[in-house]
């Protein structure tokens, strides 16, 4: 397992953090910026290859990459690559320090650029390649009270047949179809008995959990969809297509009854009944700890219970099209969601316990892997997306320090003293490593608390 996690983790890392010099290095190219050196990795270089006027190095340490300018710095840099036994001339108009703001507040910004187009890459051609997770039917098998959909006129049993005058037949592509505009309803055509009939139901925006509610609901059956590698669950034998029959002789006809039984019981052991294949099985298990995230107004880190088990989606392929409306709306919720969080974090509204290091990364790399490789993929994509963010703080070493200080030299026509850009940066040093050990310290205590 902690070799599973070290490669998973070292796997995101290495691409994300190429991805993001390569963006450095494709925009210095365009700027016609002399790139002396393109390293993945850092420390001892072990395989060196020149191709142009750009030596390409593979270094041993994996944990990161650089992207070499000549004239970064006020010295003469045209021969100063020390482990670079090759001299050559630079054109003053190619250095670095020589580009006009915009160029080189473009070459700073194209990291954190390239590692969000990643992102939103990952998102569409994944869609597109493996689909996407669909729960079949479209029956209403609940109507919650008080809601739109009760007003409207919903009861359980109805089948609906369109919404907005586009027909589908999976449940989840009611989410996509609904019109999420305050006072706006949507048009549902139902068929009741053999009967059709017609509602109008706008959903309600629920601002505590930051979503929008309609009160139609059918429940996902008590079927096992994904099993994770290592889990309480697949050493008891359970696997993908199981039907939970009962826990601790309480029968469950729902997923949802699973998520209330075992979530509030991590380590209690509990007795399963479950049929595979035409047989009944049983066993004990005891679900594992788990982190969670609280919800609600005031965002923290709980422990629940996981025995290793996804929902029973369906996978359906779908068209280039729609794959890249789906991955773009994804990703916007990403961004969304990231940058909410941030403001929760800053409000005081989120715990500094919901902030992950790389120590936390690493394991949640490892537990994606345990899912399957596709989990891992739509994480490197969260990865890459909290590293494009996080760069654009705005203080030195990060890329938000640097567009910064190319904006003051833009608006005011000169280039910051020399004194005053090593003040800033001995400054910034301080904070990123006050920012590192903090991090380090809550990852440590989230670990083994």
């Amino acid at each position: 397992m902690i070799l599973t996690t070290i490669v998973a983790f070292v796997f995101v890392l290495s691409i994300v953090v190429f991805v993001h010099e390569f963006g450095h290095f494709f925009v210095a190219k365009l700027n016609r910026i002399f790139v002396m050196t393109f390293s993945f990795g850092f420390g001892k270089k072990l395989l060196r290859k020149q191709i142009g006027e750009t030596e390409f190095v593979l270094s041993a340490i994996p944990f990161g990459g650089y992207v070499k300018f000549a004239g970064e710095t006020e010295e003469d840099e045209q021969t100063e690559d020390q482990d670079k036994e090759l001299e050559v001339f630079v054109p003053e108009d190619r250095l670095y320090r020589n580009k006009h703001s915009l160029q080189k507040m473009s070459t700073v910004l194209a990291g954190p650029f390239m590692n969000a187009i990643f992102a939103l890459l990952i998102f569409i051609f994944s869609l597109w390649i493996q689909g996407v997770n669909v729960q079949p039917g479209t029956v209403v098998l609940g109507v919650d009270e008080g809601s739109p959909a009760e007003a409207a006129g919903f009861l359980v049993g109805d089948r609906i047949i369109s919404i907005n005058g586009e027909e589908f037949e999976y449940w989840s592509d009611i989410a996509t179809l609904i019109t999420y505009e305050e006072g706006i309803a949507s048009e549902f055509v139902v068929d009741r008995e053999g009967e059709t009939l017609r509602f109008e139901a706008a959903p309600e925006y629920d601002s505590d959990e930051n979503i929008w509610r309609l009160g139609l609901r059918a429940p996902l059956p008590a079927k096992v969809g994904n099993v994770k590698k290592g889990s309480p669950a697949e050493r008891a034998g359970i696997r993908r297509g199981a039907i939970i029959l009962s826990i601790n002789d309480t029968t469950v006809t729902a997923y949802k009854d699973l998520e209330e039984f075992i979530h509030p019981r991590p380590g209690v052991p509990m007795e399963f009944e479950w049929e595979l294949d035409g047989e009944i099985h049983s066993a004990e298990i005891t679900p594992a700890s788990i982190e969670a995230s609280s919800g609600g107004e005031r965002i923290d880190v709980i422990k629940i219970g996981g025995i290793g088990i996804g929902p029973p989606y369906k996978m359906v392929r779908i068209p280039f099209s729609d794959a890249v409306r789906y991955g773009s709306r994804g990703f916007a919720d990403l961004v969304s969601a990231i940058l909410s969080f941030l403001k929760k974090l800053v409000t005081g509204k989120a715990t500094v316990r919901a902030v992950g290091g790389p120590l936390r990364v690493g394991i949640m790399a490892g537990e994606m892997l345990a899912w399957g490789f596709s989990y891992l993929v739509y994480f490197m994509a969260f990865f890459s997306l909290n590293l494009a963010i996080f760069n654009l703080l705005p203080i030195l070493p990060f890329d938000g320090g640097h567009f910064v200080l190319f904006l003051i030299e833009l608006v005011s026509g000169r280039s910051i003293n020399r004194k005053v850009q090593q003040v800033m940066m001995q400054v910034g040093f301080i904070i990123l490593v006050v920012l590192m050990v903090f991090i380090l310290f809550i990852d440590i205590f989230n670990i083994f608390s």
